[in-house]
C-alpha cells in the first residue's frame, strides 16, 4: 500500500514513518520542515521514504496523487499553539486538512485517516465516549471537530475516511516535544529535580504513548472498510485515564532526588475517556504504560548525547513564526519556495 503522511516529520511522524516502512508500506511524506532540528530527510532517504518539503495549504494537487491512503498529521499541535493565531489555526488545521481529504478522494485514494484529539470533549464529570456530544473549549479543539465532521462526510463506497481522537501523547520521539505533560515532568525532574504540577493534581487526563499512536494508525490502515468508514475512534487505553498527581508521583519514584513543585490554584478541569470501541472494533490495545515512558525518557535526558532544542517547545517556535512572517501568506510562501 502506498501511503502519504502529511506532517510526517513531526512528533508522531518520526515514530510512525519508520513503523510503516517496517510493516511493508511504501511511504511518502509532506512536511513544511520548520520544526525539525536534525537531518530527517537523510534518515528517511535511508529508509526509502520519499520526502516533499511543502505546505498542505498550497502544495500542487499532483503531490496528493497516486496514493492508496493518506494519514493526515499536519496541524498546529495543541491548545496554546492554536490560540496564538486563531485565523491561522483554522487555515491550517481545518482548511488545510479539508483540502487534503478532498484532493485525496479526487485523486483516487481509498483510505484517509485524520489525527484528532480527545480535547474535543472539553472537561466533564462523566466518562466520554464517541457518542458523547463534543464540548470544544479551544480553537484547536473546535477545528478538530469541524474537520472530523466535514472529512468523514466524504465517505462512500470508494473512499474510506476515519478519525482517531488521540489521548494526550507522551513518550520519546526523535522530534521530541517537551510541552506535553508527562514529557515535561520527566525533563524537569532530570534537569532541575523539580516536577511542576498545578494544584491539587486531582484532575484526570487520558494518555497514550507515541508508539501506540503509531500502532493505532496502522490498525486504522489495515482494518476492514466496513468497520472504519466514516467512523470516529477514541485512541488510547482505559487503564491510562490517570490523575496528574499519580503521574507526578511515578516520576518522583523514578528520578532520584526529584520533588513535586506545586503552583497555581487548584485545576478543576478534569476528564476521562472510554476507549472500548477501538479495542473491540480494531483489536487495538496500548502496549506502553506510563512507567515505560518515564523510564524511556529518563534514559534519554540523562544521556550525554541528549541536546535541548528550542523546537521541543512548540509554542515558542510558533510565536517566532508569527512575529517573523505571520505563518506565511500563500504569496510569500511561494516566493520563499522559489528562493525569491
Amino acid at each position: 500500500m502506498k501511503v502519504l503522511v502529511t506532517g510526517g516529520m513531526g512528533y508522531i511522524g518520526r515514530v510512525l514513518v519508520p513503523d510503516l516502512v517496517k510493516n511493508g508500506f511504501d511511504v511518502t511524506v509532506i512536511d513544511r520542515k520548520f520544526l525539525t532540528y536534525d537531518d530527517v530527510e537523510a534518515e528517511y532517504d535511508n529508509l526509502g521514504v520519499n520526502t516533499k518539503v511543502d505546505d498542505i495549504r498550497y502544495c500542487d494537487p499532483a503531490e496528493i496523487k497516486g496514493f492508496d491512503a493518506v494519514v493526515d498529521l499536519a496541524a498546529l499541535s495543541n491548545d496554546p499553539s492554536g490560540d496564538l493565531d486563531p485565523i491561522k489555526t483554522w487555515d491550517i488545521n481545518y482548511l488545510g486538512r479539508v483540502r487534503v481529504a478532498r484532493l485525496a478522494k479526487k485523486q483516487g485514494a481509498i483510505r484517509y485517516i485524520v489525527a484528532s484529539s480527545c480535547s474535543i470533549y472539553g472537561f466533564r464529570e462523566e466518562i466520554a465516549n464517541e457518542e458523547t456530544t463534543p464540548n470544544p473549549l479551544t480553537v484547536y479543539a473546535e477545528a478538530n471537530q469541524a474537520v472530523e465532521r466535514d472529512n468523514l462526510f466524504l465517505a462512500d463506497r470508494e473512499f474510506t475516511p476515519l478519525a482517531l481522537r488521540f489521548a494526550t501523547a507522551f513518550g520519546y520521539s526523535k522530534r521530541l516535544r517537551l510541552d506535553i505533560a508527562i514529557n515535561a515532568m520527566v525533563y524537569n525532574a532530570i534537569t532541575t529535580r523539580k516536577i511542576k504540577l498545578m494544584r491539587d493534581g486531582e484532575q484526570y487526563r487520558p494518555f497514550i504513548h507515541v508508539k501506540d499512536m503509531s500502532g493505532a494508525i496502522i490498525r486504522g490502515l489495515e482494518a476492514d472498510k466496513e468497520l472504519v468508514s466514516g467512523q470516529i475512534f477514541n485512541a488510547g487505553s482505559n487503564a491510562l485515564n490517570v490523575k496528574l498527581k499519580d503521574v507526578a508521583e511515578e516520576v518522583k519514584k523514578s528520578v532520584n532526588g526529584a520533588e513535586i513543585e506545586w503552583y497555581g490554584d487548584p485545576d478543576k478541569r478534569s476528564y476521562r475517556v472510554d476507549f472500548s470501541k477501538i479495542s473491540k472494533d480494531l483489536k487495538f490495545s496500548a502496549k506502553y504504560d506510563i512507567k515505560y515512558g518515564i523510564d524511556e525518557m529518563s534514559r534519554e535526558f540523562s544521556s550525554r548525547e541528549f541536546q535541548y532544542h528550542e523546537e521541543m517547545i512548540t509554542l515558542s517556535v510558533y510565536k517566532k513564526l508569527i512575529d517573523a512572517e505571520g505563518f506565511l501568506s500563500k504569496h510569500a510562501y511561494k516566493q520563499r519556495k522559489m528562493g525569491l
